[in-house]
């Protein structure tokens, strides 16, 4: 079988996108073709990156439909998959299918209904203005129940063909090592430095926590805000920036070596990977109850969940939980990870629903 994903190739649906290919990659039974609306910054695949403009740094349009055609038809796929939001590629992503004449699951990687955040108001109305693309898809996968329920109640899309699957993670990857004891609390961010990931206010609470503990925060990442905040956080060591890492291992190293990782995100963000990777690395996730965040961590087992925007919540759950409590429910993360959201598990459902629509497309099967 083969399949041609589809993908803006940053953020999350990179790492969403390379999670398929390396299990298909290893287990075999499946051939991968990656075409990007954008520069691939991920570990590098068999991926085909358009010549594209990059629109206000996040929307990407490649300058020519047809050279995606021509890779399309040059590959000739038995399953098109769309991962939206993918940019100016949305808006072709029918017309693709009817080149083709071939089945498209199109996964829905953002929050759609969505209207209390800047990025969740232009998200909203971006899905809507290219819905009519996306509607000649043949089955629906929702990354979070909660993006499952916006569809559901925005209409357009039938219910009978939105299935909710979960992402999964390399568990040989974003594994556990040793703890040692010390006694400057480790804490990581990793993400894409922009507002609505609420990363100002987790450096705030940090400034403000050094006053009164050791500690340190690791952020990994880029984005359009971080000069700002670099220049904000001068004279203050307890921020290390550590800059963007394209390894998934280079990464997990940093989960596995921090105390806790925070994912403090104001918008109403799907369903990230940062709780996952987090605990499979045995380290405990402290999120804002925001979104799909809820359906990842187990809040007080695997993790904290304290309310959007409050940063004295926040602040007062670094001060006062104890490192060793933290180092527990990173234990209790790495078990909840194997159970539910391994690579495996993750591989093996898109592997049923590949299934599923080129033998019987009719009855579309839930999965999560």
């Amino acid at each position: 079988m083969k399949v041609a994903h589809i993908t803006s190739g940053v953020r999350g649906l990179a790492s969403y996108a390379l999670n398929q290919y390396n299990y298909f990659d290893r287990n075999g039974g499946v051939e991968n073709l990656v075409i990007t609306s954008s520069k691939w910054r991920k570990q590098p695949i068999n991926v085909h990156e358009l010549d594209s403009w990059l629109i206000g740094k996040v929307f990407p349009w490649p300058k020519h439909i047809g050279e995606a055609e021509a890779k399309l038809r040059e590959f000739n796929p038995d399953i098109i998959h769309h991962h939206h939001p993918a940019g100016r590629l949305d808006f072709t992503a029918g017309r693709f299918k009817r080149m083709l004449g071939k089945p498209m699951v199109c996964t829905i990687h953002m929050s759609v209904g969505s209207r209390k955040y800047f990025v969740d108001k232009l998200m909203n109305r971006f899905f809507v203005t290219v819905r009519k693309s996306l509607s000649k898809a043949d089955v629906y996968v929702a990354i979070s129940r909660y993006v499952k329920d916006q569809l559901e109640v925005m209409g357009g899309v039938p219910k009978e063909r939105i299935v909710l699957l979960y992402a999964g993670v390399d568990e040989k990857v974003f594994t556990p090592l040793p703890r040692e004891s010390h006694d400057t609390l480790e804490i990581s961010f990793v993400g894409q430095i922009m507002l609505e990931k609420g990363i100002d206010m987790l450096i705030d609470t940090v400034i403000k926590l050094a006053k009164v503990k050791k500690v340190r925060l690791n952020i990994i990442g880029d984005g359009n805000f971080k000069t700002v905040l670099q220049a904000r956080t001068i004279g203050h060591p307890e921020i290390n920036w550590v800059g963007y890492l394209n390894s998934q291992a280079k990464v997990a190293e940093f989960y596995a070596k921090s105390d806790v990782v925070v994912l403090p995100n104001r918008w109403d963000e799907a369903f990230s990977y940062i709780p996952l990777e987090s605990m499979s690395s045995g380290t405990a996730i402290v999120a804002s109850k925001v979104g799909g965040n809820a359906e990842s961590v187990v809040d007080g087992v695997t993790g904290m969940l304290f309310g959007v925007g409050n940063e004295d919540e926040l602040y007062d759950i670094l001060k006062n939980t104890s490192m060793e409590t933290f180092w527990e429910m990173g234990r209790a993360g790495r078990e909840h990870v194997l159970k539910h959201f391994t690579l495996d598990l993750f591989g093996a459902k898109y592997r049923s629903l590949y299934d599923n629509l080129m033998e019987n497309p009719a009855v579309i099967r839930q999965i999560d």
